[in-house]
């Protein structure tokens, strides 16, 4: 399946899209609604928040099984948290060296790590990358 195009996630939507993203396996609308944490918003409201998530093609109906006297839908995302993030980070960082730099800096600054433990990530990252770019050539 193609990746989806730009989108963004409302908090209503955002609450939805973590649970799946922390869940293993495919989540009904009840089951996903249940996992939000210190939710305000009514139950129900779930299905209008997961009809716009199809909508966006962040998730989709993964199969659909009898859920007491009737049946109900199964949902998984098609985009990983990671893959979402990296989305939003697009859209401030085009694909110039300098703003790659930027935005590495700025991760690197909102987080706890050691400056040694952020370079030894970034190496095996760099290793990763190397070995899947030759890969790809092959």
């Amino acid at each position: 399946m193609d990746k989806p195009d730009y989108f963004f996630l409302s908090a209503k939507e955002e609450a939805a899209m973590k649970v799946l993203w922390a869940s293993e396996k495919a989540l009904s609308a009840t089951q996903i609604a249940e996992k939000i944490p210190n939710r305000s918003w009514s139950a129900s409201s779930i299905q209008n928040i997961l009809r716009s998530l199809e909508k966006k093609n962040a998730i989709r109906v993964e199969s659909i099984a009898k859920i007491g006297k009737s049946y109900g839908r199964f949902f998984v995302p098609t985009i990983s948290a990671n893959e979402y993030a990296t989305m939003q980070f697009s859209r401030y960082y085009q694909d110039s060296k300098k703003d790659c730099f930027s935005m590495i800096n700025s991760l690197l600054g909102n987080t706890n790590t050691k400056k040694e433990e952020a370079v030894e990530v970034l190496q095996a990252l760099l290793k990763e990358y190397e070995t899947d770019k030759k890969s790809d050539q092959n």
